[in-house]
């Protein structure tokens, strides 16, 4: 049918549709544009509702009983329902009557571009209703048709062409344009659209239909191009969907590309196997062709194993599992356990073969415990070559759950097999796990207690054993801590802290240890403390260790010190004795040989009354007096007063005058005032003796102010004190 094939067909109808209706009273002479009005508010509102507002609007007679105007478009043939729904008729019949509305209102070209500037524009409103604006198209073309050219150019433009191609074509198949060079560019938006892989699935499906209207033939070809493509990223999906399409065209052009597509599935694996599946639910025999082929295609991984099993062939799937040492472990063994619930003996039978072509070493104790609840036999024998191997080496974690898992299935080589493994092992962490094993689970310490007691292990793994033998046989495992503390250099805390906790197992092994330390000389003395502060000796001991501590460590005298402290807290007069000989060893060092002698107490107050007398340094003397003040006060005083007593002493007379209380202390400050030294020392003398006897000491300053010998600056301080 040409265009004017249809729009004369439709104009027909119309006609006649006026004509059946003209001559009721209803619509006074006015059916034309009631019907076209009707037909245009029909597109957005409910026909009842669209019946009563146009009669509304055009101001029939009789409008009012609206359900009499229904009946003559219905009696008429004008309308008709269809389930449920009043249409024109014929079809599209609403439509075009709306359309002609549309034209009427737009007479003249410059009312038409003015008011429809917005028509056909890509996006637009005439979208809603595009069967209208289809006829729009066709009854403006003759007279615009430059225009509508130019916009229909525009909607096939990349850019809007995925929206609006469909609305072009259906112009084109129903003939309401010419089919010239529009046409060809119609098409090529379509070929593109159907080649174009990244399109969704529901849009290309519509691309086709849509091109198979125009083009049937270009369509079949096209489709079949698309099946044919073996390029590994060609979605296999999109393929299928065109031999579905090509099939109901051509059935012998579509089994061909089917039966091709079988065997050279492309794209992802899972859509790989996806499309097997459809294939399968079609045709089965090219269903289990490609699933064999997919089988075969090292392209397909892990999932090659999904093939075989979806393929239903056993053999296939099994060959894959036992000797495909391509596919990765954990897709073997996830299978192996789908192939035991399809067929438990060929599982069993695979398992083994699994086993020796396994890429892991870890892989084969896996599988033993798969194969456990199916066949314990061959579950052991797995088990066996993994933990005893002849000739491959294998890391002792994955030989000790191997020989873990023989214990589970023979428990009477429970402890023998890790106790042979703490011994055959490679590296020391499985011996030492293995050993741990036994006693964990109740058994015999005896393996723990060979590695322990292994000087030849190292010392860190050593002391786990020692420490878990502690806590199931005290004794012993306190002697290996013992031992293994001689092996840490005499510099080392570790080493005694190691036998202050063995201390809690071994008590008396622990103690002679300690007592080497305590007096071993190399030693540094605080790790010689550590072990006296242990409380492993009685008081005489740890009395005589300190002694000796400290005696012996005269080059770091803090530690000595400590020592020493520590008999005066013990035993005051032993600890005093201990001072006093200490101070005897650093005759160079009379600060410190003082200090030394002040915490010697009585024993040590004849030596500081010798260094107060006669030491050289007045300070020293001064210091002396202060640590006598606390011992001997005779001695002390005896001391202050030469001190005092020493002309031109400077202040240290001060100092050592104050040392004494009261009267005592008065009287020397009073000496001081009054004796040869400098202005400032006497005028200090003054000020203390002030505190303690304001009159007498005042009356010393004064007469300290009317020495001839005193400068004027002392004196004018001297008033100012006075005068205060």
């Amino acid at each position: 049918m040409t265009t004017a094939d249809e729009i004369e067909t439709m104009k027909a109808a119309a006609r006649r549709h006026v004509l059946a209706v003209q001559s009721s009273p209803l619509v006074n002479g006015k059916a034309g544009p009631f019907l076209e009005d009707l037909a245009d508010r029909c597109l957005d509102d409910d026909f009842h509702d669209a019946l009563k507002h146009t009669a509304a609007q055009h101001r029939l007679d009789g409008a009012a009983d609206i359900a009499a105007l229904h009946r003559l478009l219905t009696d008429n043939g004008v309308v008709a329902e269809r389930n449920g729904v009043v249409r024109f008729v014929p079809d599209r019949m609403g439509d075009f009557l709306a359309a002609c509305r549309a034209v009427h209102e737009d007479e003249g070209r410059l009312r038409f571009w003015l008011r429809q500037k917005a028509f056909l524009r890509p996006g637009g409103a005439w979208r809603k209703n595009s069967g209208v604006a289809q006829y729009q198209v066709a009854l403006w073309w003759d007279t615009a048709e430059a225009m509508l050219r130019k916009r229909l150019d525009a909607l096939l433009s990349p850019k809007h062409a995925d929206t609006h191609v469909h609305f072009v074509a259906e112009l084109l198949h129903r003939r309401l344009v010419p089919a010239d060079d529009l046409r060809e560019k119609t098409v090529g938006v379509l070929h593109e659209q159907l080649a174009d892989l990244r399109r969704e699935a529901g849009a290309w499906r519509a691309s086709v239909a849509t091109l198979r209207e125009l083009e049937p033939e270009q369509t079949a070809d096209a489709l079949e191009r698309l099946a044919r493509l073996r390029n590994r990223d060609t979605p296999s999906l999109r393929r299928f969907n065109a031999v579905e399409v090509l099939t109901e065209m051509d059935p012998v052009r579509g089994e061909q590309c089917l039966r091709l597509l079988a065997g050279t599935l492309t794209g992802g694996r899972t859509e790989r196997l996806d499309v097997a599946g459809l294939i399968w639910r079609q045709e089965a025999a090219l269903g289990l062709h490609a699933y064999r082929c997919l089988a075969a295609d090292p392209d397909m991984g892990d999932r090659r194993l999904d093939a075989a099993r979806l393929s239903g062939d056993t053999a296939l799937w099994a060959g894959l599992i036992g000797r495909e040492g391509t596919l990765s472990d954990a897709a073997r063994l996830a299978h192996l356990g789908q192939l035991a619930e399809a067929d438990e003996a060929e599982a069993v039978r695979t398992a083994e073969r699994f086993a020796d072509s396994a890429s892991t070493e870890t892989t084969p104790v896996a599988i033993a415990r798969a194969v456990r609840p199916w066949d314990a036999r061959v579950a052991l024998r797995i088990a066996e070559g993994v933990a005893w191997p002849p000739r491959r080496k294998i890391a002792g974690p994955v030989r000790l759950e191997a020989v873990h898992l023989i214990g589970d299935l023979v428990p009477s080589r429970r402890f023998s097999d890790l106790a042979r493994l703490s011994r055959e092992a490679e590296d020391e962490e499985t011996q030492l796990a293995a050993a741990l094993s036994i006693v964990d689970q109740g058994g015999p310490a005896t393996a723990l207690h060979a590695f322990a007691a292994n000087p030849k292990k190292s010392r860190e793994r050593r002391l786990v054993g020692a420490r878990r033998i502690c806590e199931a046989e005290p004794k012993p495992g306190g002697l290996l801590l013992i031992d293994i503390a001689k092996t840490h250099r005499a510099v080392d805390r570790a080493g005694v802290e190691l036998l202050l906790e063995a201390l809690k197992f071994a008590a008396g092994p622990a103690a002679e240890a300690l007592e080497k330390v305590a007096r071993d000389t190399g030693r540094p003395a605080e790790l010689r403390i550590l072990a006296v502060e242990s409380g492993a000796f009685d008081k005489a001991k740890s009395i005589t260790l300190c002694e000796l501590i400290a005696t012996t460590t005269t080059s770091d005298r803090d530690l000595m010190l400590k020592a020493a402290r520590k008999v005066v807290g013990m035993k005051k007069d032993a600890g005093e004795q201990l001072m006093a000989r200490l101070a005897e060893l650093f005759p160079s060092d009379i600060s410190f040989q003082v200090s030394l002698l002040r915490e010697a107490g009585g024993r040590g107050k004849g030596k500081l009354r010798q260094i107060g007398l006669f030491a050289q340094s007045a300070d020293h003397r001064l210091d002396a007096a202060k640590a006598l003040v606390g011992i001997d006060r005779k001695f002390a005083a005896e001391v202050i007063d030469k001190i005092v007593k020493k002309r031109r002493a400077g202040e240290v007379r001060i100092e050592a005058a104050c040392l004494l209380p009261g009267e005592q202390r008065l009287k020397w400050l009073l000496h001081v005032v009054g004796d040869l030294d400098t202005d400032a020392v006497r005028f200090e003398a003054g000020r203390k003796a002030v505190e303690v006897d304001e009159e007498r000491g005042k009356e010393a300053l004064r007469r300290f102010a009317e020495d001839h010998r005193v400068s004027r600056r002392t004196r004018e301080e001297i008033k100012a004190f006075l005068g205060r």
